[in-house]
């Protein structure tokens, strides 16, 4: 049974003594202060911001578009497919002619493509080490930072922990990102209702790199993440986190221009 105080429609449990109400009226305020306090203590940043800035580099792959570089991995394919023997003169007349017409396109643009794929190695372990440096200035720091949460279920089926990274989709149907741009979380008390839940999460960021398997949607991911965070406060947002334009080491550019294995 429900009863109705006053004009302003507060409904209180007619079980519930007064001095029951007043603690947990108690409770909420203070769960409202800590909340406040820990936002307003911390120090709000942007994904970009965990880059370790003594890292970064000039990366001539970084201001080419999504065509050209395709176009430059076509272009390599290419180049390696003429130099595999017993190929046929009608098929490397072909090919001559496709790589002729690529070069010239990409030429056209400014490009310099003998050049940029000859630092393809380079770069590549360049990306390599800076995508595994957290910014020092950030360790220790109480923080926030917006993006979306994977929960991570123990075997008795709690969620304690989980990860947050700004790209809806990571580590599942995209590639996960660079181990620098992914947080995992001590969650606490919060518990986030599905996979991919944009989240505003507050705590102390340390630096402390992890690697974790877990089982994501499309199979066993491992997680690689510079950061933890114990979370003491969390917003849960509605809202699309805008895209930071975060490029991974582990997509498509990476695949293509990844120094050779030993």
């Amino acid at each position: 049974m429900i009863h109705e105080s006053g004009g302003q429609g507060f409904c209180v449990p007619a079980n519930v003594e007064t001095g029951s109400m007043v603690r947990l009226l108690f409770i909420w305020i203070w769960t409202g202060i800590l909340i406040g306090s820990a936002l307003a203590s911390s120090k709000t940043i942007s994904w970009g911001d965990l880059k370790d800035p003594q890292r970064q580099f000039h990366d001539p792959y970084a201001e080419l578009g999504s065509s050209q570089l395709r176009d430059l991995g076509i272009i390599l394919q290419l180049r390696m497919r003429l130099k595999q023997p017993g190929l046929g003169q009608e098929d490397r007349s072909l090919l001559k002619a496709r790589l002729a017409r690529d070069e010239a396109q990409l030429a056209l643009a400014g490009l310099d493509v003998d050049r940029l794929l000859s630092q393809r190695e380079t770069i590549a372990l360049q990306r390599a080490k800076a995508s595994l440096a957290g910014n020092p200035a950030l360790d220790g720091e109480e923080i926030t930072i917006s993006g979306y949460v994977i929960p991570v279920s123990s075997p008795d089926g709690k969620t304690l922990s989980g990860y947050l990274v700004p790209e809806q989709g990571m580590c599942s149907h995209m590639p996960p990102p660079d181990p620098n741009q992914m947080i995992r979380l001590q969650l606490g008390a919060w518990d986030p209702d599905y996979i991919y839940q944009p989240a505003q999460v507050t705590g102390r960021l340390k630096i402390e790199p992890t690697k974790q398997e877990i089982t994501l949607l499309d199979g066993e991911v491992d997680m690689i993440a510079v950061f933890q965070m114990k979370v003491t406060a969390a917003t849960e947002m509605d809202e699309t986190i805008p895209d930071p334009k975060n490029r991974t080491i582990w997509g498509s550019i990476g695949r293509l221009f990844s120094p050779k294995r030993p």
